[in-house]
């Protein structure tokens, strides 16, 4: 069923509302999965934690943000011409899951997950088992898998739980470098874009220096160095860069603070209008909220209509972002 919603805009990008829509649909059906895949992955964690030490990191944010796709896709399309039917049918990551094993367990761990995918109907999907343990900026193991008999897909990272730490305490570091903030830094200060990005992963690599890799992950998937460090980057670029991380983090965390105390105050709400059943109080806080977004009668959509109960993105609350 198609829905209205209207043009939206965010981070420099935008989409027209016919694009808004198309995002917005795939987004609606992975939430649908959602239930589905979480049961899955947890019923995996449960079975390796004893011998493999597993970890579902992260499941509250396992439905990606609905406003982070549709950046994504504008991004996509601004960039690189690529359409937004093309993007919302290519995305692997709506639902994303990360696992972590403790390192020598990890090669096993990840092993018997494959297992236990293909024994529910999963198939790794081709070119996306990609092994970035060797590369200096990002270490982990990121795979997408599609169910052999639907459209159901999702990414699926395995990480040990340092170097998931690493990659959560870069996580503004990451955001820097994959929006326009560095074009924007370039613009201000007359300098090389490359200059500030060689910034930006040498600090992600510092992160990882004492990170541990696990012995025999080499067997899993197609090994990637993506990139390359300069450790000649001049450190005033670097300055600039851990000056642009604080300033972020700091944004982050009041975004963090002030979903907190709405969610609080809704939780107050429901308690007063007795409310008691999750599913119901949950249909109630979403009607509530497309209510208040809804355009009055004969006035123009506003830009970010239609959000749809968005869950919050990791710089919101310290949850995950796909690599």
């Amino acid at each position: 069923m198609s829905v209205s919603v209207g043009e939206w805009k965010g981070e420099g990008y935008t989409l027209s509302p016919e694009q808004n829509r198309v995002v917005t649909e795939r987004w609606q059906r992975a939430e649908a999965a959602r239930e589905g895949m979480d049961a899955l992955m947890k019923g995996i964690q449960q079975e390796t934690a004893q011998t493999y030490g597993s970890k579902l990191e992260g499941l509250e944010y396992s439905l990606k943000a609905p406003d982070s796709f549709r950046r994504k896709a504008a991004a996509a399309w601004e960039n690189d011409g690529d359409s937004v039917e093309k993007t919302a049918k290519k995305v692997n990551d709506l639902n994303r899951y990360t696992l972590t094993f403790e390192p020598d367990a990890y090669t096993e761990g990840v092993s018997r997950t494959y297992e236990r995918l293909r024994e529910a109907g999963y198939e790794p999907i081709p070119g996306k088992e990609k092994n970035t343990w060797e590369d200096p900026v990002y270490k982990g193991i990121n795979t997408s898998w599609q169910h052999t008999e639907s459209e159901e897909k999702f990414e699926l990272q395995f990480h040990t739980p340092d170097s998931f730490k690493a990659k959560m305490e870069n996580h503004e570091l990451y955001e820097i470098s994959r929006g326009k903030k560095l074009d924007d830094l370039s613009a201000r200060d007359k300098v090389p874009k490359a200059d500030y990005r060689n910034a930006a992963n040498l600090l992600q690599s510092e992160r990882y220096k004492n990170v541990q890799i696990p012995p025999g992950q080499e067997r899993i998937g197609r090994q990637e160095i993506r990139d390359k460090l300069d450790p000649g980057v001049d450190p005033a670029y670097v300055d600039v860069i851990r000056r642009e991380e604080a300033e972020l983090r700091a944004e982050n965390l009041a975004k963090a603070q002030a979903k907190a105390e709405a969610q609080a105050r809704e939780q107050a709400e429901r308690e007063a209008l007795g409310l008691d059943g999750p599913e119901e109080a949950q249909t109630q806080g979403l009607s509530n909220r497309l209510a208040a977004k809804a355009p009055a009668q004969g006035s123009q959509p506003k830009s970010e209509a239609l959000r749809l109960d968005p869950v919050p993105t990791q710089s919101q609350g310290r949850g995950l972002t796909m690599r």
